[in-house]
């Protein structure tokens, strides 16, 4: 497009052609435009003349159209051959760091088909935007790129980086379609198994476990001949997508498999597949195999927390879910809390998600009900869109409905539980059924809790799950029975997990099948043996549960022991926690004997209930000490009693126990 009132000799040309550096312009830079002009011998006091005509700006530093829409529209009127011409000579100028994007969107606007230059910048922008958190745009860099790539296998290895970035984004549409692509596109055995994973994990969370565990076992077959490590790690995934439909059988074989394979590997995948082996043989109740394999890995996974590798996300996890099951509250935090900020750095957001709310299982478990709640409902984990993510975050949120006694309980598992059915995703079932059998059990409605935790045990059974600690439900199924008068199937129940609760690492089976030993045998003894346990077990709901049991035997009249003390301890738990289902149980029995419930006070000597009463006024240790005239050590000692008496374990439970006296 020639200039306006400008003859059409060599200083028109001139003036063109000067007017067109600057349309193309990305950079607004008067200096990039004179080394362009002069790479391309085109007269740079044209620009002068450009600027008297009335048609750019020259300011300082800055060049720019007068009118932008006369630069939008130059450019879109250009000849593509000169306006390529153009993009490249702006690439050859923009050498510096700082250039480096507008250089990368030069290259790509000169470029027809494959160009290395274009898809290398590309590229580059595109792992510093993964680096920096920006998955969307990453994913949008690395799908630009491979339109540049020189062959099939870059094209494909840069479409799995894509699907990555769109993926982490929440874009998982477009996560797929890069995915599928690049493993069509690739004859790569390796890069072909690399796609598979993604692939597989993103089946699981949008189609179901069994979908994505044929992809990695077939992978795994595929890959074998070329990379005994990668088929390694399919496995190893394939096991713990089998756990994600809760059957702990084939589970164990591909563990097993992943073992055999990385004792031939180079040791890249052998702590991945031990880990794997060790998780899956504890809830099949196998814990001589897993008390030989955990304890070794513990102190290689110490050491992966302290790095930033992007790939050991599921080996915490897994490690921090062991600390869980084993009740090793501080370790689960420590490897949990690891898990979810790194994934959080990477936006994985179902990765962070899935740990954020096994954290508030931990807690739900010591009895940080509070907490638990809070992690349970932050946006990390409600913003979840990915299906089978969000499907066992809503079924775990209605399990903690249901220690509350909320109604939404109902709701959230009836939903939970209709669309885990629909996908396969076992979890997802048997969380669902354990918060609905949670809940009428709190609500008196012990045939209706046996219904659900019926349908429950019948899934365990044939699925092999038979560890207790993973799942607390089996106590509830035996008191559903016993509460409706099913003596004979509470006694074989009973009798299962009994037998696997003694050979689990964890106290609370133990614990709580001595509880329920006690209320089918009628012998006070069991409740005895049960309290030893709950003395080593932080888990104030379970024994809150116990004393209200023994409460209501010693009721019944088949002890001589006095019900109050355990009423009232029993009570000022469930206060404590907000279990409000089982504090009302506590208050209908107490009545029942005649008396109201004792008031906190009650409870506490003198001393401690001054200590108490500060804590919940806000004052730390120190202040306590120094206006009691007391020991800092004195306050502490007493802190452990009330904690003990009241069974809290947080300053903040404490403080909401005596407010709410």
């Amino acid at each position: 497009m020639p200039v306006a009132g400008t003859p059409r000799d060599a200083a028109g040309e001139s003036l063109d052609r000067a007017l067109d550096i600057v349309a193309v312009d990305l950079t607004g830079e008067i200096r990039v435009v004179l080394s362009v002009a002069e790479q391309l011998d085109v007269d740079t006091t044209s620009l002068d003349q450009l600027e008297t005509l009335g048609l750019i700006t020259i300011s300082a530093h800055r060049v720019a159209f007068v009118d932008p829409d006369d630069a939008r529209r130059r450019c879109g009127s250009m000849r593509p051959s000169l306006r390529r011409q153009l993009h490249r000579a702006f690439a050859v100028v923009l050498g510096e760091p700082r250039h480096r994007v507008v250089r990368a969107e030069h290259l790509a606007a000169a470029a027809i088909g494959p160009d290395p230059q274009a898809e290398h910048a590309l590229s580059l922008l595109a792992n510093e935007a993964t680096l920096d958190g920006q998955s969307q745009r990453a994913g949008r860099l690395f799908l630009r790129a491979s339109a540049f790539a020189a062959d099939a296998e870059t094209r494909s290895a840069l479409l799995l980086c894509a699907g990555d970035g769109f993926w982490n984004a929440g874009e998982y549409v477009e996560a797929r379609s890069a995915f599928d692509t690049a493993f069509v596109g690739s004859a790569d055995p390796i890069l072909r198994a690399d796609i598979a994973l993604q692939i597989g994990q993103l089946d699981m969370y949008q189609r179901g476990p069994q979908f994505s565990c044929d992809v990695f076992v077939d992978a795994a077959a595929a890959v074998e001949p070329f990379d005994i490590d990668r088929a390694a790690m399919l496995l190893v995934h394939a096991a713990s997508t089998v756990t994600v439909s809760c059957d702990v059988g084939p589970a164990l074989v591909n563990s097993r498999r992943a073992c055999d394979l990385a004792a031939s590997g180079s040791g890249t995948s052998s702590m991945p597949a031990t880990l794997m082996l060790a998780f899956v043989s504890l809830q099949h109740g196998d814990t001589d195999e897993f008390a030989q394999l955990f304890p070794s890995l513990i102190q290689v996974a110490d050491a992966l927390r302290e790095t930033d590798l992007p790939d050991v996300d599921l080996v915490l996890q897994l490690v921090g879910m062991l600390h869980v099951y084993t009740e090793r509250w501080p370790a689960g935090r420590a490897y949990l809390t690891a898990v979810a900020h790194r994934a959080g750095r990477r936006s994985r957001t179902a990765t962070a998600a899935l740990a954020s709310a096994t954290l508030a299982e931990l807690c739900w478990r010591s009895g940080r009900w509070d907490e638990a709640w809070s992690l349970a409902r932050s946006d990390l984990v409600t913003d979840v869109t990915l299906r089978g993510a969000r499907v066992w975050l809503v079924a775990f949120t209605a399990h903690l409905d249901a220690g509350f006694g909320r109604p939404d309980c109902l709701t959230r598992a009836r939903s939970a539980l209709a669309e885990s059915e629909e996908m396969g995703m076992g979890t997802g079932i048997v969380w669902s059924l354990h918060a609905l059998g949670l809940y009428e059990l709190g609500n008196g409605n012990a045939s209706s809790a046996a219904q659900h935790l019926d349908r429950l045990d019948a899934i365990a059974t044939a699925q092999e799950m038979i560890d207790p600690s993973t799942i607390w439900w089996q106590a509830d199924h035996v008191e559903a029975l016993i509460r409706c008068d099913r003596s004979h199937d509470a006694e074989r129940a009973l009798a299962r997990f009994e037998h696997s609760a003694g050979r689990s690492p964890a106290l609370w089976g133990r614990a709580t099948a001595a509880r329920c030993r006690a209320m089918l045998d009628g012998d006070a003894h069991w409740f005895d043996v049960a309290l030893d346990h709950h003395a080593r077990l932080d888990a104030p709901f379970e024994l809150g549960r116990t004393l209200l049991c023994r409460a209501e035997q010693c009721a019944a009249g088949r002890s001589n022991r006095d019900p109050k003390r355990d009423l009232d301890e029993a009570h000022a738990i469930f206060e404590a926690l907000g279990a409000t289902a089982w504090s009302a149980k506590v208050v209908r029995l107490r009545r029942q004997c005649g008396a109201e419930v004792t008031d906190v006070e009650q409870l506490l000597s003198p001393a401690e209930w001054k200590v108490a009463s500060a804590v919940a006024d806000g004052l730390g240790n120190r202040d306590i000490a120094t206006d009691l005239f007391v020991s800092i050590k004195t306050v502490e000692f007493h802190l452990r009693n009330i904690y003990r008496k009241l069974g809290v374990r947080s300053r903040t439970q404490l403080a909401l126990a005596i407010r709410s006296r």
